[in-house]
């Protein structure tokens, strides 16, 4: 379930863990979410295993605790996942 930028690419995304574990929740807090960031596109993917937020926007940044801050007064957990780039690891002789 999405809330789209009218087919636009994004920038800037966000993705978190939450707790959300039903579509009535999700439904609920997407329409909350979607009015305090109405230029944003903002989505659940409930599938997977960390009942996924995603949140992409056409700026150039995205303060995450606004977003965390509202969905947590619902008493729903939510943490920010951090983008890891793996490392290349260096062998010897390379």
């Amino acid at each position: 379930m999405h809330n789209g930028l009218n087919g636009q690419k994004s920038r800037m995304v966000e993705v978190f863990r939450t707790s959300v574990a039903t579509i009535e929740i999700a439904e609920f807090l997407l329409e909350k979410l979607q009015r305090e960031f109405p230029c944003c596109e903002i989505n659940f993917d409930l599938e997977d295993c960390d009942n996924i937020l995603r949140v992409a926007t056409m700026s150039n940044s995205l303060d995450p605790m606004p977003i965390i801050r509202l969905v947590e007064e619902c008493n729903v957990d939510i943490q920010a996942l951090v983008d890891e780039v793996p490392q290349k690891e260096n062998k010897p002789g390379t």
